[in-house]
């Protein structure tokens, strides 16, 4: 299910029920019934590793992980990412292209304050399978801190972009000539709409991510349905199958309509 369109409506529920402090349990129904229309979702721990750290040590920018392989003849169809006590619990959401039997995935989010995060993988077969960690907070809540960076220069060196190849970093599958890994950094202050100008005292407008596209040459990898719970200056690790093309093309879309393209060479940062 594509949630491209609803967030917006569903920010203001859920900000709502995080001000009240709702019970995780409670958090998650909702959510799970928002998102998958209570369709059945089983146990992902014997399907995939999902990784998430035991305390935030810095909300703003905490890495949760998900590495799903079949084997049976299906593929991966979406992986979503759920931090259910932040005001906008959905916080990405990764579409696959038809063949990608496998897929290894990283992203930052903020953390607003403690609470469960899930990982869903949807299978080609239309099979949902769910793994959940607690991520214990450190500090205050950061959806409604300034941005870390100062807004000018947020504004001029938006849509910027860094890839960085990292395949061989280790001695996994993911460092052969046929599957390669990378890493996509995206300067965005993601601004929540709770943040407010520490000089003129207002509150600064909601301006997120919402839309990454990525193509190996003209083949579709995966798309991602972003929301506010990316980090500031979203980053993104991602593995996929070399398939000979030359360069990795990358669209960026914010809800301000605005519109970043690059172009990568594979096989070097830049």
């Amino acid at each position: 299910m594509r949630l491209t369109g609803t967030l917006s409506a569903f920010i203001v529920a859920f900000a709502l029920c995080h001000a009240r402090q709702a019970h995780a349990a409670s958090a998650w129904d909702d959510i799970r019934a928002f998102a998958f229309d209570n369709r059945s979702i089983e146990d992902g721990q014997d399907v995939f590793s999902f990784n998430a750290p035991y305390r935030a040590m810095d909300q703003r920018r905490v890495t949760l992980a998900v590495a799903v392989a079949f084997h049976d003849g299906r593929t991966v169809k979406s992986i979503t990412f759920v931090v259910d006590e932040d005001p906008m619990p959905i916080a990405a959401t990764f579409h696959f292209a038809d063949h990608r039997d496998r897929a290894d995935i990283g992203v930052d989010i903020r953390l607003d304050h403690a609470s469960p995060v899930h990982a869903i993988v949807e299978a080609s077969d239309g099979k949902l399978y769910m793994s959940e960690h607690f991520v214990k907070a450190s500090g205050l809540g950061v959806c409604a801190a300034p941005p870390a960076e100062d807004p000018v220069v947020a504004a001029r060196t938006m849509g910027r972009m860094h890839l960085a190849d990292l395949s061989g970093r280790d001695n996994s599958a993911n460092g052969t000539r046929f599957w390669r890994t990378a890493s996509l950094d995206i300067k965005h202050p993601q601004n929540t709409g709770m943040q407010m100008n520490q000089v003129t005292m207002l509150y600064i407008p909601p301006r997120y991510v919402s839309a990454i596209e990525v193509r190996e040459g003209d083949a579709d990898l995966f798309d991602v349905e972003g929301s506010m719970t990316l980090s500031e200056n979203p980053h993104i690790e991602f593995d996929y199958r070399a398939n000979g093309a030359n360069v990795l093309k990358v669209m960026v879309k914010d809800t301000s309509k605005s519109v970043w393209r690059r172009e990568f060479p594979i096989g070097s940062g830049s």
